[in-house]
């Protein structure tokens, strides 16, 4: 059943009509009742004519261009709603106010329902209805589309009947679907808080209070779509990697392991040796051995999210041993005396210094993952367009000088990848056949293999120790329109806003 048969119209005009008041009428039996045209109100006329037959009269608005779900409505449902018009001397229909729908009409080869009234012919006129009957027309809101949307699917349609139905895509139909189901995200859009493409962001994570409260107070401080991108990719990999470590964890506990967290003061077996402070040899500072450390009553273990999530064992007493690589403090003695003993709150601050550095560490790495997501999302978009970058030719020019070593950088990412090509075979082959078919495409090809190479080679330490690859690359990017996120901006040696919270984007230099 079609949402058309659901709507009854009923006969309006634009002049108010005096409404005859009703009269006590015998009740008829059912078998007694007919379907009858109701009269059309006193002065005007509601005739159906051929959308072809119809005058449209000169309009203030200019652009006739018809919205393609409008279209594609009209030609499902007819036109629902009357427009407005008047007979002149010739006796034809001329509208007056209902232009679009006429036009669509005469598309999809369907009449046209007009309210015939006696109306003024003087351009004033004219002017004027056009103006008010134009500009007074109120949309609906997003909440009154969410609310609506998500009715029509109580009452039984589906995604796609509802696509059909109203006109719209079956994407769109299902993300609206998507924001009207979660509260937090349907609030958000009602009360004017959020964007549309904001609140699908809050739906998606519906059930995270955490990531639900970030994201929130992300939209609240201003954030634009590109810097909520970039939180909700790491959003998604927090997730992802929440899940994975927390059964890491129930394997260890399980296994009667010591399981230690980010809050504990811990430190890797690699950086910490048995050998005395006096060796200087680092050949012979070697690491401790896990196989014997566990004899230690520091042994403990931890879960390390350097990509997927794996116990590895640290010590929680680090200062039961010696630091694999001491500091040239601590390695020089002063005046041949050896350095004091440090005091508990030296120790203490020390602890404190290393909780803080390693909580840097995982945010900063774990900002990296997510960005690396959505920066290659990005550069396959840009290959997308029609045309490159208009200094394309001088960035390939320097990478493939200056950064010549990229250009062979193999790994994860390829250019058919970034291309889009889904054709399988030998990377040269596949290439070469692809730009004999799109020969205008030669510039994107060459861009595509750099930045695959580029892509290759960036890793995490690019924020900790911006290169000539990293700062080159990425600000070339940002000059192109990439918003570089936070810890992005570190890579490419660009010193953010010390207030801004790590992951949140700005505007490259």
């Amino acid at each position: 059943m079609s949402i058309a048969e659901h709507i009854a119209v009923t006969h309006l005009t634009d002049q108010p009509q005096p409404q005859p008041q009703p009269q006590p009428q015998p009740q008829p039996q059912p078998e007694d009742i007919t379907t009858e045209a109701a009269p059309a109100a006193a002065g005007v006329d509601l005739v159906h004519v051929p959308a072809a037959d119809v005058v449209i009269e000169d309009n203030v608005r200019t652009a006739g261009d018809l919205d393609p779900a409008f279209l594609a409505s009209v030609k499902r449902h007819g036109v629902l709603l009357p427009t407005i018009g008047y007979r002149n001397a010739s006796g034809a229909v001329v509208v007056r106010d209902g232009q679009m729908r006429v036009l669509a009409a005469r598309e999809a080869a369907v009449t046209v329902p007009v309210f015939v009234t006696a109306r003024g012919d003087s351009a004033a006129a004219r002017i004027a209805e056009q103006l008010v009957a134009n500009e007074r027309r109120t949309a609906l809101s997003d909440g009154d589309r969410l609310a609506a949307y998500r009715q029509l699917e109580i009452e039984g349609l589906s995604v796609t009947a509802i696509a059909r139905e109203t006109g719209t895509k079956r994407d769109t139909v299902k993300q609206t679907l998507t924001v009207a189901k979660s509260d937090t995200a349907s609030a958000a859009v009602t009360s004017g808080q959020a964007t549309f493409t904001q609140a699908l962001l809050l739906a998606e994570f519906d059930g995270d209070a955490d990531a639900v409260t970030e994201l929130t107070e992300c939209i609240a401080e201003g954030y634009g779509d590109d810097e909520l991108t970039h939180t909700a990719a790491r959003l998604r990999q927090d997730a992802e990697r929440r899940e994975a470590r927390t059964q890491v964890r129930a394997d260890l506990i399980e296994a009667g392991r010591r399981v230690v967290g980010e809050d504990d003061d811990y430190e890797s077996l690699d950086r910490l040796t048995d050998a005395a402070d006096d060796v200087t040899d680092y050949q012979e500072r070697n690491a401790l051995d896990p196989e014997q450390h566990v004899e230690c009553a520091g042994a403990a273990w931890h879960v390390r999210e350097w990509g997927t999530p794996e116990p590895v064992q640290v010590c929680t007493t680090p200062d039961a041993h010696h630091a694999r690589y001491p500091s040239f403090r601590q390695a020089i003695q002063v005046g041949g005396t050896a350095e004091a003993e440090p005091s508990d709150e030296d120790r203490a601050a020390e602890v404190e210094e290393r909780k803080a550095a390693r909580r840097v560490l995982v945010a900063n790495n774990k900002a990296w993952d997510a960005a690396d997501e959505v920066r290659r999302e990005w550069v396959a978009g840009l290959l997308q367009r029609k045309t490159a970058p208009k200094d394309a030719a001088r960035f390939l020019a320097v990478a493939l000088t200056r950064h010549a070593a990229t250009r062979y950088a193999s790994g994860m990412v390829s250019a058919r990848g970034l291309l889009g090509i889904e054709t399988t075979g030998w990377e040269g082959d596949t290439l070469s056949q692809w730009v004999e078919e799109h020969p205008t495409k030669g510039l994107h090809l060459s861009l595509a293999v750099v930045f695959s190479g580029f892509e290759n080679i960036a890793n995490r330490e690019w924020w900790r120790t911006p290169d000539a690859e990293s700062r080159g690359y990425l600000n070339q990017l940002a000059a192109w329109g990439y918003p570089l996120s936070h810890v992005e901006q570190l890579a490419a040696g660009i010193q953010p806003d010390p207030d801004q919270a790590d992951g949140e984007d700005a505007a490259a230099e």
